[in-house]
């Protein structure tokens, strides 16, 4: 085992000693920045004129969610929200647009987004469910009404995805597990870090691979493969440390990279309610997964992880068996960004969407990660993120077996 470790540390050195690897890593970094810090960037305007700052508005959004009287979505949140909106927000919003306001529209605004903030997501969800179900009257809407309209949209969502009996039915008992009246707070955080999270861990999926593609195929191309297969520990240990640095740089890239965007998202959004469900945020409106979001954050950045991880096996296993690291990149270049595109073509095949959605790149979405199309294994159904891992596991065991034999037989010449 020290003989492996010592290996596979001489192996960093070689992936760290390339100018590639740091151009591509600086690439990730700066992209989980401009992805983290990206939504504070820039300001709203009414009528031309500059009324507040990205940042200040998530900042009075935040500081609104944290300290909210009612901190469920019931009869007495129903009732307020009429209260202020009557009172405040209509009155408010024709003073913000109005000739008086002109010239001094900015202290107009944030008068208005202080009343304004509390509900800001929450009417963002009624926009969500009125998209599906059609014109809702969300101007005398109660809790009751609230979570009626809810199923309904379950349903709609059921039948507009051709979800089978048994998976509608699945779901709608998924859904009453959601302890109501919904509890909710600042939802922000969790929200952002759903939807950024994606693009930052494709980006670091083909970084790895442009990083990892010379493991194999640069011994070929450099023609020291032959050199390799006869020194002390070319049969065995030194293709065992060369796996376990392609594995263990891929989990511990996606861990940290998933570490920097959450140090990012709890310095602007903050993550404190952590035990809301996951049906407040924007990204969980659709879902019936019964977790809250520090569940659910839990559940995707561990799909996150080992999607890399899967990724960095492809890589490695197209490493051995191509002799040119260029090759493995091409290819390595349409594994992660086809499945992508495709997946939206293929949203009305069952079979094509269940093996798309399946792919590494998928499995770093949300909306793939709890999509509402499930496998049957008798009278149990099992969500994408409850099978998909374990697939993974089992093929990364396979992979790398044929890897390692691949290049222990492979013939020098």
């Amino acid at each position: 085992m020290r003989e492996i470790m010592y290996l596979t540390g001489y192996e960093y050195q070689k992936i760290f000693r390339k100018h590639s690897t740091w151009i591509a890593l600086i690439l990730v970094f700066v992209w989980a920045v401009i992805s983290g810090f990206g939504g504070i960037i820039g300001g709203y305007y009414v009528d031309g004129e500059k009324t507040a700052s990205h940042y200040q508005r998530i900042r009075t959004q935040r500081e609104a969610l944290e300290h909210l009287e009612i901190r469920e979505l019931n009869e007495e949140f129903f009732r307020k929200e009429k209260e202020i909106s009557k009172s405040l927000l209509q009155p408010q919003e024709e003073l913000l647009y109005s000739e008086q306001a002109k010239g001094n529209r900015a202290e107009y605004w944030m008068r208005y987004y202080e009343n304004y903030a509390p509900y800001d997501n929450f009417y963002m969800l009624l926009n969500m469910m009125e998209m599906q179900v059609g014109k809702i009257d969300q101007e005398k809407m109660t809790a009751e009404d609230f979570y009626r309209i809810r199923k309904i949209m379950m349903e709609y969502t059921g039948k507009d995805q051709k979800l089978s009996e048994g998976e509608q039915a699945f779901h709608m008992k998924q859904n009453e597990q959601i302890k109501t009246p919904y509890a909710y707070g600042n939802m922000l955080g969790y929200d952002s870090y759903f939807q950024i999270l994606a693009s930052d861990f494709i980006l670091l999926a083909f970084a790895a691979a442009v990083i990892l593609a010379p493991m194999f195929a640069g011994e070929y191309t450099s023609h020291m493969d032959g050199l390799v297969l006869s020194s002390r520990y070319g049969k065995n240990k030194l293709i065992y440390a060369k796996l376990l640095t392609g594995i263990s740089f891929a989990f511990f890239s996606s861990v940290i990279l998933s570490g920097i965007l959450l140090l990012e998202i709890q310095a602007i959004y903050g993550l404190g309610d952590w035990n809301l469900p996951i049906q407040v945020s924007l990204t969980g409106c659709y879902l019936s997964l019964p977790v809250n979001l520090l569940e659910f954050l839990g559940i995707i950045t561990g799909c996150c992880v080992i999607s890399t991880c899967m990724t960095s096996m492809f890589v490695l296993f197209c490493s051995v068996n191509m002799k040119s690291p260029f090759g493995v990149i091409i290819v390595s270049f349409a594994f992660i960004f086809v499945p992508v595109v495709l997946i939206y073509a293929v949203n009305g095949h069952r079979l094509l969407f269940m093996i798309i959605n399946s792919m590494p790149s998928s499995m770093v979405f949300p909306g793939s990660v709890a999509a509402h199309q499930l496998i049957s294994v008798g009278n149990h159904y099992f969500y994408f993120f409850q099978w998909v891992p374990a697939v993974y596991l089992c093929l990364m065991g396979l992979l790398s077996w044929w890897i390692f034999r691949s290049f222990r037989n492979h013939q020098v010449r």
